[in-house]
């Protein structure tokens, strides 16, 4: 399966790619296949297209994983993964995956947040997707992913209790891959 990584210089984005060899790496740091910033990317220039019409799915993982980052990165997250989706579409692109996450729904002692609400329209999006195209599109509610096991072992006990190692990333990423 041949696939595009968007966000693959990131921590998740890293992880992937070392997990699914041969994909193509988009982001906006040197090093990615494709070096490109989601919020200014011409998706009609020939290579992005082409790229888009030669993949069998788009994993979708850069955004940012910061909870308390200020409103405005998460509204830049929604415009980014919505112009992503529309470029998808126009080919369509037959599997996608968005990014979402558990905080999609309220934590005890902890109101829905603006990344939380982010991630809901991500799930619509993909909802949207689905309907528009008929093509496969999940947002998948990927748990914490530590740079390091001393990072797991320094944090409070509910957020271990939600950390994803390497294995169930990729696990969980192939499940909603259909694979």
């Amino acid at each position: 399966m041949k696939l595009l990584i968007v966000g693959a210089m990131g921590n998740v984005g890293h992880r992937l790619m070392t997990a699914f060899p041969g994909a193509i790496g988009m982001d906006r740091v040197p090093g990615a296949d494709i070096v490109a910033d989601l919020a200014t990317i011409d998706y009609a220039a020939p290579q992005i297209r082409d790229v888009l019409a030669a993949v069998d799915g788009v994993i979708h993982v850069a955004t940012s994983a910061d909870v308390d980052a200020p409103d405005d990165v998460h509204y830049q997250a929604v415009i980014d993964a919505a112009r992503l989706l529309d470029a998808c579409q126009r080919v369509p692109v037959p599997r996608v995956i968005l990014p979402s996450s558990d905080w999609a729904e309220p934590k005890p002692g902890w109101a829905i947040n603006t990344y939380g609400h982010s991630k809901r329209v991500f799930e619509t999006m993909a909802a949207m997707y689905r309907h528009s195209t008929g093509k496969h599109c999940v947002a998948l509610r990927i748990g914490w992913v530590a740079h390091d096991l001393e990072e797991v072992r320094r944090s409070p006990k509910w957020l271990q209790d939600n950390y994803w190692d390497d294995a169930r990333l990729v696990r969980e990423v192939k499940a909603a891959l259909q694979l």
